[in-house]
């Protein structure tokens, strides 16, 4: 190390050489001088543009072993992890106390928000940085990726630069120090930390400290009016605004640390502030022989010493990007500098806790503190020791929060969020939660021995060691595993799967409620208390029986008291229940509800629901029987299913799953069929309504579907597709004809957990005879339909899928009589008719579901029905307006609610539907057709309205239909 070379001064008693830690491998030093007396202050220099680098040769192939040197800062740490869970200290800002920081350094562009300076004297020739250190460290805390350099630990992170050192030709002039010398450094820090306390700095690093050549002990002062002085330095910070202090060790090889970097242990003045205080925010940095043995400390760096219990270590040796470079074109292989140092050492620590930070935004300076530490990974002697205090930087678990509770009880306090401590934690400490929010410890063998107290919130565990409970009146504590301490319950103790088994005594007291999954149960190995409270029931994890008993608390030791009432969770329980007690027990006993009973004390009333609820009872009692006889064919996967189906989280969800169950899209995929070979029937008629321009023999082809059209299904599904038809015009203006089509049904948007589709292929022969503007139309179809159908079940708050695939033939005869009118361009053409049509369906049986797909007997369909309507046409300038009207008046129907079970099950009840197509019901139709260009298509625009019992909503429309 390059030191500031020794200075004598009359009446002092210590040879001081005052240097700051700040050493590049056989590289130089930065010397911290005494503050020099001011000549007239300089005019502030301009920061200058920094001078274009020309474009360097292309950088070399990086071998691994080059690599992992660039990497070492980051692999040395367990970095990586925390970086994938997306953790970069995004909203945090470090302070840098050093040299200055290069704001234009090709890292660190938009990163540097504040770069004051604070000494008298600066070096036109670097504005910003006066030897190059703080950029170094900068980037090793919040340095952007910058070619084969990898990044520093908390790349999201911004920087404030202080800088506190003059330019180097400064640092080595000499002058007088005596007692005042500390006095100005005191006072210059502490315009640095109030400027940091004001622009929300919470981490600072400090890459530097005071040396004492001569002495060799680290000892700079022996003054207890200096340690005061720096104790009311750092108090604000510290204690009042929750600041984290992060000092260098130091690069002596001193078994202690330096004297201002152990300044918490230092003794008190009498009548002073106590340093000890500041320990709660301040940690100690050694540094790792990070290339050769990652496992020892460096041959340079000082001891954790006295500082140990708030010390750890970190990479020494380390590569950086020259601090001189600002454009990524200048980086080639000669600008990547190779540095050691404690003083690269603390800026991994300062980004390791922006990214604690960043992961628990709640957490204290303290709380901070504490996960680095007991994070860290043990070095040296087992537990913490001289050399290495805690042991090694471990950022990749320090972000999943504490794994120690060494330093007496933690508290937190966080509101509205859900906050994950991942690590195992152990020490001599406790646990007091307070706030709103839910805070889990998602370690599986926590061994703290300290009391936990849950005093707001919820906690939630599952091994808690031989810690003792509380849980405050308005508190939750849910818990699964076992925890080896006694549990005292005022609030809420929430049992997770599986139970809870609690190695003390459980107390409950009258404010107090057990909370559990029937099927779950507590487990006390020693006396269990009951002094009221509620036994509340969530749910249960199986199938509920008649009259079944479930233990809901078994105590190894004695059992004493009742609960003072059964009460239920927000979930929906088709079931109600009873407690009783034996001598060492309590019991819930749980009958099964009637589910049309119960969906109707819901409210679920619609014919559709309670269809489907007398189909689930059957199933229901099925599983009973089953059940008292001990076994049977129904399989496992069936009887977990209606597990689910017997609670739901609301009322809502209970309908939905009644309505999911019901099948009725089966009838809806139907009715779609139905409205299919209508609207083939509608679409024929329009097109002879239309006059023939001469021919006698036509080809045509006309679109179907669309709103407004001749009528879609609306509704569960839309359809779209195609008619062609040839037809000739008798001598006798009679016109006989034959069309064939294609017509696809597929669920439309509103139809959630519904996909597939019903293809239709259908023929028609037609004959109209006319007379004068009466006719008569009739017309014969026939066709098939091949359909595939996949429903989402809702099982409570289960789901599953089920699928089917089948098919079907029909065929339908009309007749319909009218009138066609024509003055100018409006044309209207009322009408009456009859129309009969049959349609077969094959039986079929769905696939998955978990037993609660339906299997649906083969059926024929008849329905005859009564035909009102009028049709009607204008054109005016150019756009064509088209309207109809039908009314459909059912005259008889059959066959359409077949027979339908659940696949698991002979449980057979009719197929229902809220949407009928056997009801009678009416549609009306609006389109606008529009030219677009001489030959090219037509725009289609259409509004559809069905009504009557047979009304399924409205529809809107545009299509877009190319001529050719």
């Amino acid at each position: 190390m390059k030191n500031m070379k020794t200075t004598f001064f009359p009446g002092s008693i210590l040879v001081l050489t005052l240097v700051a830690f700040l050493s590049a491998c056989g590289g130089s030093g930065l010397v911290r001088p005494p503050t020099p007396t001011p000549t007239p202050t300089p005019t502030p220099t301009p920061t200058p543009t920094p001078t274009p680098t020309p474009t360097p040769t292309p950088l070399p192939a990086l071998d691994p072993a080059l690599a992992a040197k660039f990497r070492v800062h980051l692999d040395g740490t367990n970095t990586e992890p925390a970086h994938t869970l997306g953790f970069t200290g995004k909203g945090y800002m470090v302070g840098v106390v050093d040299s200055g920081v290069n704001r234009n350094h090709v890292t660190l562009h938009d990163k540097v928000i504040h770069n004051n300076v604070y000494v008298d004297y600066q070096d036109p020739a670097s504005p910003d940085d006066v030897s190059g250190h703080g950029t170094k460290v900068a980037q090793l805390i919040a340095g952007q990726p910058v070619e084969y350099w990898p990044g520093g630990i908390a790349p999201g992170a911004t920087i404030f630069s202080a800088r506190v050192f003059s330019s180097a030709a400064e640092s080595a002039k000499e002058g007088p120090i005596g007692g005042s010398f500390f006095e100005r450094e005191t006072t210059q820090l502490k315009r640095v930390n109030a400027d940091m306390i004001a622009a929300g700095v919470r981490i600072q690093n400090n890459s530097w400290g005071y040396e004492n050549q001569n002495t060799g002990d680290k000892q700079v002062w022996i003054d207890p009016a200096v340690t005061d002085g720096f104790v009311n330095v750092y108090r604000d910070l510290v204690l009042n605004n929750n600041g984290l202090v992060v000092f260098v060790s130091g690069n002596e090889a001193q078994p202690q640390p330096g004297q201002l970097a152990r300044l918490p242990s230092l003794p008190t003045m009498e009548g002073g502030g106590s340093p000890a205080d500041l320990e709660r925010g301040w940690l100690v940095v050694a540094a790792l022989d990070s290339l050769d043995h990652p496992d020892q400390l460096a041959y340079y760096s000082n001891h954790c010493g006295i500082a140990m219990h708030y010390c750890l270590a970190a990479p020494g040796d380390v590569v950086v990007i020259h601090d001189s470079v600002t454009n990524s074109s200048s980086v080639d292989d000669e600008y990547y500098k190779p540095l050691q140092g404690t003083s690269f050492a603390a800026p991994l620590v300062s980004g390791a806790a922006a990214l604690v930070w960043e992961a628990f935004p709640y957490f204290s300076n303290d709380l901070v503190r504490q996960t680095l530490l007991g994070t860290a990974t043990d070095l040296g002697a087992p537990g913490v020791d001289e050399v290495f205090g805690y042991g090694a930087l471990n950022v990749g678990k320090a972000v999943l929060g504490p794994a120690k509770f060494d330093w007496g009880d933690v508290q937190v306090s966080f509101d509205d969020r859900r906050s994950t401590w991942g690590n195992d934690i152990t020490g001599s400490g406790g646990l007091i939660k307070r706030g709103t929010g839910t805070l889990v410890l998602g370690g599986s063998n926590n061994q703290y021995t300290g009391a936990t107290q849950v005093l707001g919130g919820t906690l939630q565990a599952s091994s808690l060691g031989a810690s003792a409970v509380s849980v405050a009146n308005t508190a939750t504590l849910i818990g699964s595993g076992r925890f080896g301490g006694a549990v005292s319950n005022a609030g809420t103790l929430e049992l997770g799967k599986d139970g809870l088994k609690v190695q003390g005594d459980y107390t409950q007291l009258e404010t107090g409620r057990l909370a559990l999954y029937v099927g779950d149960q507590l487990s006390v190995a020693g006396n269990a208390t009951l002094k009221g409270g509620e036994l509340q029931v969530l749910g249960k994890r199986d199938y509920v029986t008649f009259n079944t008993s479930y233990s809901v608390l078994q105590a190894d030791g004695s059992l004493t008291g009742t609960f003072s009432q059964l009460t239920w969770g927000p979930a929906v329980l088709l079931g109600e229940g009873r407690l009783t007690y034996g001598t060492n027990n309590a019991y819930v006993t749980l009958q099964r509800l009637n589910v049309s009973a119960a969906a109707q004390a819901l409210g679920i009333v619609d014919r559709v629901a309670q269809a489907s609820a007398q189909r689930i009872e059957q199933a229901f009692r099925a599983i009973d029987a089953q059940q008292a006889q001990g076994g049977g064919a129904l399989p496992t996967s069936f009887i977990g299913a209606a597990a689910a189906l017997q609670q739901s989280s609301s009322a809502a969800v209970a309908a939905a799953s009644l309505q999911s169950l019901s099948g009725q899209s089966h009838v809806a995929a139907a009715a779609a069929s139905l409205d299919a070979i209508d609207l083939g029937r509608r679409s024929l008629a329009t097109r002879l309504d239309a006059p023939r321009s001469g021919e006698r023999i036509v080809t045509w082809h006309q679109a179907l579907g669309g709103p407004g059209h001749n009528g879609a299904a609306s509704g569960t599904f839309s359809l779209s597709g195609w008619l062609v038809g040839h037809d000739a015009q008798l001598a006798s203006g009679d016109i006989v004809g034959v069309a064939f089509g294609q017509a696809d049904s597929s669920p439309s948007g509103s139809a959630s957990g519904l996909r597939g589709i019903d293809r239709q292929v259908q023929g028609r022969v037609y004959l109209q005879r006319t007379q004068g503007p009466l006719y008569v139309l009739g017309q014969l179809g026939f066709g098939s339909f091949q359909r595939r159908l996949d429903r989402q079940l809702q099982l409570g708050d289960w789901n599953d899928w089920t699928s089917s695939r089948y098919s079907g033939q029909f065929w339908s005869g009309s007749v319909e009589a009218g009138y066609h009118w024509r003055q100018g361009a409006l044309a209207l053409t009322p009408y009456l008719g009859l129309d009969q049509t049959q349609l077969r369906t094959d039986g079929f049986r769905e696939q998955s579901g978990s037993g609660f797909g339906l299997q649906v007997q083969s059926a024929q369909a008849t329905r005859s029905q009564l035909l009102a309507g009028v049709r009607t046409e204008w054109r005016w300038g150019g756009v064509q307006w088209r309207g109809y009207g039908e009314w459909q008046q059912t005259l008889r129907q059959s066959g359409l609610n077949p027979q339908a079970s659940f696949t698991a099950t002979s449980s057979w009840t009719p197929l229902v539907a809220s949407s009928w197509p056997g009801r009678s019901g009416g549609v009306l139709g609006l389109s606008m057709v529009l030219p677009v260009g001489v030959t090219a298509g037509l725009w289609t625009m259409g509004l559809e309205h069905y009504f009557g019992t047979r009304s399924r909503g409205e529809s809107l429309g545009l299509r877009y239909q190319l001529g050719f």
